[in-house]
């Protein structure tokens, strides 16, 4: 995009939202929400990537960014056809048995289309749409440089703005490398091949390129076609159990999770339950994950005090933070559920409230776990449709006696105790070093400490002035007794037969304390 182009993007970008109520303060979900769509494919995407970040937006902007459309006007067929034989190298006569010309799906980003295999197989192409990677990479950079301006970005505390834009880039941009979403479904797959009743398409990697993601198809009925399942004779039950328990298994054993499970993405196939669009994944490492167990455990067990800890050890300082003010917001939040048993706390409500907290103290939620919040909340949406009886906390509470408190071997606390004593023979041996060369800094005049002191100057102040009313009181005092001594010893010039320099000095003397007490009865200043 030349500069002239550029320059006009930004200027429409800028007159969009002005039109739909930023600049005077008139900005509310549903036009912000029409801005988004005005704009096109990139500004559509933001918004769904933002409608997953809970920690960025408050909740009535989220609800309505979920509602964002993403259905567009396919391209011609001769376009897309000639973007796979572009990226695989033939015509599509010579790779498949059969292509569908027509889309079973088409979004902003890619359109999905229906074809066979030589073996005949049946599988989908996700193909992405010519331009989209430039169109969308460019209006990227252009929202980096308006983050620059600082009139067109809201303040808010905690959050970055021009940090939120990077991440948001760098999303997209994993979106656009199919080949990302291919290691992800592979990835998915090998932590679920034992679970049962989870499948998850095959990646055909013969076929896929950074542009055309090649897999198997899966036929399958929505999880929030009720009706449907019904008539198939489903235990919708069973069906939400299973989608809880193998949802928390993802977040707390694999650490991989699906970031965006919302009923367009699970299918019900064959009396299993089937992933599909595997473009947004969630992380945890093993130290998160450890963490959020610690969290899990806390909130259960109703532990003010440790679960401020998790909070503050989790989230990611963003200024100061004070440790009683957390600990008495996270507190209240508990005082709201005092009555009711765990089983009954809305727990994705709870979670959300709690990083609502920690963004009013100056934490900010790593993005893998705002992804973990908005996750569980959508799951919890899906399952409450299946069963409305069901409660995530039926499912977390024997979690957390299965793989936090008895998955605890001895063997595990054997090997965590070796693990201590290996990390202080390493570190400890230092001590001895480090004292030795403190010591040494000190006997050397090298030693440095740096103090920090919180309203010392009014102390200081304080003790000054009494310092100097002492010395002028010192003063006076010595004056009176010289002054005594003069007349006592009847020396020098002498007025109605009294020393004139003692006479002279009690007159000092007088003025000089006269001043020191009204000072004192003033309370005024004294240097």
């Amino acid at each position: 995009m030349g500069k002239i182009s550029e320059r006009k993007r930004i200027k429409e970008i800028i007159s969009v939202f002005v039109k739909h109520g930023i600049k005077k303060g008139k900005m509310n979900p549903v036009n912000a929400r029409q801005a988004l769509e005005e704009l096109g494919t990139t500004f559509v995407k933001i918004g769904q990537i933002l409608s997953t970040r809970p920690d960025i937006l408050p909740s009535e902007y989220i609800q309505e960014f979920e509602k964002l459309q993403d259905r567009v006007k396919p391209e011609k067929y001769e376009d897309i056809k000639a973007i796979v034989e572009r990226e695989l190298g033939d015509s599509i006569e010579n790779i498949f048995l059969n292509f569908e010309k027509s889309p079973i799906a088409s979004a902003s980003m890619a359109q999905v289309h229906l074809a066979c295999t030589k073996n005949n197989e049946q599988i989908v192409l996700k193909i992405q749409r010519p331009h989209v990677k430039e169109t969308i990479l460019s209006d990227i950079a252009i929202l980096k440089r308006i983050t620059k301006i600082g009139k067109f970005v809201p303040q808010r505390n905690v959050i970055d703005f021009k940090e939120v834009v990077e991440e948001i880039g760098a999303v997209m941009e994993k979106e656009l490398d199919f080949l990302n979403e291919a290691k992800n479904i592979e990835e998915f797959c090998s932590y679920n091949k034992k679970i049962p009743y989870i499948i998850c398409p095959k990646v055909y990697n013969e076929y896929t390129t950074s542009s055309v993601l090649v897999m198997e198809y899966i036929k399958g009925i929505k999880i929030n076609n009720i009706k449907e399942l019904e008539e198939k004779g489903y235990d919708l039950k069973d069906l939400g159990k299973k989608l809880i328990n193998n949802y928390i298994k993802q977040v707390f054993e694999d650490g991989f999770f699906h970031a965006d499970p919302h009923p367009g993405n699970i299918l019900i196939c064959g009396k299993k339950i089937a992933y599909i669009d595997f473009g947004m994944m969630g992380v945890l490492d093993k130290s998160m994950r450890e963490k959020l167990n610690d969290f899990l455990y806390a909130a259960a067990t109703r532990d003010v005090e440790a679960l401020t800890q998790a909070v503050f050890k989790i989230g990611i300082k963003k200024g100061k933070v004070h440790i009683r003010n957390l600990h008495s917001d996270i507190e209240e939040i508990y005082n709201k559920y005092v009555y009711e048993s765990l089983h009954h706390i809305d727990f994705p409500q709870f979670l959300d409230e709690l990083f609502q907290v920690s963004k009013k103290n100056n934490i900010a939620m790593p993005t893998n776990m705002t992804m973990f919040l908005k996750g569980i909340m959508t799951i919890e949406g899906v399952v409450i449709k299946l069963d409305p009886d069901m409660n995530i906390m039926d499912v977390v509470i024997p979690y957390i006696k299965e793989h936090i408190l008895l998955k605890r071997s001895y063997k595990q606390d054997i090997i965590e105790q070796l693990d201590n004593i290996y990390q202080l023979s390493k570190y400890g041996l230092k001590i001895p070093i480090k004292t030795l060369e403190l010591v040494n800094s000190a006997l050397a005049g090298k030693l440095k400490v740096q103090i920090e002191h919180v309203n010392l100057e009014d102390g200081l102040h304080q003790l000054n002035k009494m310092i100097n009313r002492i010395v002028f009181a010192l003063i006076i005092s010595s004056i009176i007794v010289g002054s005594s001594l003069v007349i006592n010893a009847n020396v020098g010039p002498k007025i109605y037969g009294i020393p004139f320099f003692g006479l002279i000095g009690y007159l000092s003397a007088a003025i000089m304390g006269g001043w020191l007490l009204v000072l004192i009865l003033r309370n005024e200043k004294m240097y």
